[in-house]
């Protein structure tokens, strides 16, 4: 279950309010009373129909964005807090148009965050029990988490002895990998191997030595292959060497058989990627 929520302002001169821990939550200066938005997103599904036939075909489908709404109660202690300073805090981290970032602490999964921009934020000032609601649009609708997880292992000639990655996310991500050299000769090919090879595969015709090393991406909406010269960092795109068919590796949740396959030499990979949740 959830235990707690910290908000980001991106504006510097945020104050920050720090909440006691062992306090309650009829206490806190800012309560939680509610939060609305953290199950998964509904996916439009499209279809077209068929000209004579019952039934339609399956087109694709997509997560549209995700609406995070916080029910808070401001509560004073009258000393150095006010119901009004409170609310004029929360204004600095909660006003229309401003981006925000969320992030949640349970205790069944690792801290995850989530980026969004502000969209109404409603105060019924003329009430006894003040409450504040805030609207959050968040354009990428998963929760990533905090830390990254990386893994370093060493390259494969056949995928006869891949390593086992046990991804906890519950939603499909991608990966950056780093493929450096240990020992000559120098490779002419790279492949990034996840699952039966049967089924997909990628691989690059390019290669690791002691001037350059390989990068791969395949995160959404920021895919690249490369190779970066260790002195200088200047960077050669090897897109244009991807072998025809190849499929980005992308992490599905539970265990994926990994592999980094080169065909000489010996080489260090380091793979790096962040859990995506649908839903908390």
């Amino acid at each position: 279950m959830l235990t707690k929520m910290q908000a980001y302002s991106s504006w510097l001169s945020a104050p920050e309010l720090d909440l006691d821990d062992a306090g309650r939550e009829e206490t806190d200066l800012i309560q939680i009373r509610g939060i609305t938005g953290l199950d998964p997103v509904k996916a439009t599904v499209n279809t077209s129909p068929f000209g004579s036939v019952d039934g339609a075909a399956y087109t694709g489908s997509d997560v549209g964005t995700r609406n995070i709404v916080l029910t808070l109660h401001p509560n004073p202690n009258w000393d150095t807090w006010s119901f009004e300073s409170l609310r004029r805090l929360l204004y600095a981290y909660f006003m229309p148009k401003l981006q925000t970032r969320l992030v949640f602490y349970s205790d069944d999964m690792p801290p995850v965050e989530i980026y969004g921009y502000v969209e109404d934020t409603n105060v019924n000032q003329f009430s006894q029990d003040l409450e504040i609601q805030v609207s959050i649009i968040c354009p990428d609708p998963y929760f990533t988490a905090v830390d990254p997880t990386v893994i370093t292992g060493q390259s494969d000639r056949d995928n006869t002895t891949p390593d086992m990655i046990d991804y906890n996310g519950s939603v499909a991500t991608g990966i950056n990998v780093e493929v450096t050299r240990v020992s000559d000769p120098a490779p002419t090919s790279i492949g990034i191997q996840i699952g039966d090879p049967s089924l997909s595969y990628f691989n690059v015709a390019a290669g690791v030595d002691s001037s350059k090393y390989f990068l791969m991406s395949s995160l959404s909406g920021n895919k690249y292959v490369q190779n970066v010269a260790l002195s200088g960092g200047t960077i050669t795109n090897l897109l244009a060497k991807v072998q025809t068919g190849s499929q980005w590796p992308i992490l599905q949740p539970g265990p994926n058989e990994f592999s980094v396959i080169t065909d000489q030499g010996g080489q260090d990979y380091q793979l790096t990627y962040y859990e995506k949740y649908g839903g908390l």
